[in-house]
């Protein structure tokens, strides 16, 4: 009966010690977070067809080599993706998009894909801009 209870025991003490350690997770060391870059727009009239935009962009916060952006009008009218096939992109300088759109009023969303140059991590950034106007 005596060694019947010790490994009782010692059964109880095994199984407590798994449970324990089982419901015991580390936590991963590495907790930073990367934001995706910043990426700021701009528009101006198409000086050969004053009824479309070329739109402007530049990136605030990484040299970044782009993969394409989506874009989508107000009026959703199924922009194709722009595909700029791993073009880099350096931080604070301006470059145009050379397709002009036509003209429509309202918000404007841009999806940036690519990846930063420094580390070559990839990611999706968002930015959207208001057209106002005539």
């Amino acid at each position: 009966m005596k060694k019947k209870n010790t490994l009782l025991a010692i059964g109880i003490l095994l199984l407590s010690t798994v449970i324990m350690f089982s419901a015991c997770k580390k936590k991963s060391s590495d907790t930073t977070t990367v934001n995706p870059p910043t990426f700021s727009l701009s528009a101006t009239v198409d000086p050969n067809n004053t009824a479309n935009l070329l739109f402007y962009i530049s990136c605030s916060t990484d040299n970044v080599k782009m993969t394409r952006i989506d874009i989508k009008d107000p009026i959703n009218s199924g922009i194709p993706p722009v595909d700029l096939q791993g073009m880099t992109m350096l931080k604070n300088e301006n470059y145009y998009l050379t397709t002009s759109y036509t003209k429509e009023l309202g918000t404007w969303t841009f999806t940036f894909t690519g990846n930063r140059s420094s580390d070559n991590s990839g990611f999706v950034s968002y930015a959207s801009m208001n057209v106002t106007g005539k």
